[in-house]
């Protein structure tokens, strides 16, 4: 695949899903090997395939060894490349799947190659499989991530630097960032996310070094705060400075160990 290629998208059959998914042991050899003729005769059976009426433009990923900053970099790629797929679409196992076995191969074998190298059998499955629920392996899958940071992290009011928050969330800790902070049922909402991140980004600007914690808490707080609130009637700027308020007066009050 050439970036810049203009395509439709491909994704898997349910018989090919099923088949890969549960006999996943008896083909794994392959993935270690990063085995390309063996996925291209796997593929090759009738029906596994199906051509999609979506067209798209192949992005140019960034590999570099640095994952840091290719998660960064792709997931502005893979979202600009997929933008025009709807959310419904984007939940889809057979579209993530297919993408990552079919087109998007290279980048699999690329951002999986430490684990097939190691044969971490577990974590190739989980990162191309839906394997701990369907919103979890959301945020789990190696490209449906990518789309999803982005979908939910892309602002439109921001015309000069849409991916700005996007930048922020994907600077460190990628991965368990995506988990810890995508598995809470709340942060489905556009809005909620973007004013949880858009505290941490100004409590980052006064120069507090934004850890796991404070994403981690910042979940915690408004799960709490739901049972007595509906959190989709909140603006942006409302969960801003809840999320604000909130994490000045817990990180403030830890106090320091005494010195004895």
């Amino acid at each position: 695949m050439k970036w810049g290629e203009e395509m439709k998208l491909k994704y898997i059959s349910e018989e090919a899903l099923q088949d890969l998914k549960f006999n996943h042991q008896a083909y794994e050899r392959h993935y270690f090997e990063m085995n390309d003729q063996w996925f291209n005769e796997y593929f090759n059976q009738s029906g596994y395939v199906i051509e999609s009426n979506i067209e798209f433009k192949m992005p140019e990923l960034n590999l570099s060894q640095d994952y840091i900053i290719s998660d960064q970099k792709n997931v502005k790629e893979i979202y600009e490349a997929l933008s025009h797929l709807t959310p419904v679409q984007a939940t889809q196992e057979r579209l993530w799947t297919g993408l990552a076995l079919l087109q998007f191969r290279d980048y699999t074998f690329y951002r999986l190659k430490k684990d097939m190298d190691n044969r971490n059998e577990r974590r190739i499955k989980s990162g191309l499989f839906f394997t701990q629920g369907n919103k979890r392996s959301l945020f789990i899958h190696i490209l449906a991530r990518l789309w999803w940071v982005g979908y939910m992290t892309y602002d439109k009011n921001n015309p000069e630097n849409p991916y700005w928050l996007t930048d922020f969330f994907s600077e460190k800790d990628f991965s368990a960032r995506c988990v810890t902070f995508f598995s809470s049922n709340f942060t489905s909402n556009p809005a909620i996310t973007k004013g949880i991140l858009t505290a941490l980004i100004k409590l980052q600007e006064k120069g507090v070094d934004i850890k796991r914690d404070h994403f981690q808490e910042s979940t915690k707080y408004l799960n709490v705060v739901g049972g007595a609130t509906i959190l989709d009637l909140l603006t942006e700027k409302e969960v801003e400075e809840m999320i604000t308020q909130h994490l000045e007066k817990i990180f403030n009050n830890i106090k320091k160990p005494t010195l004895i």
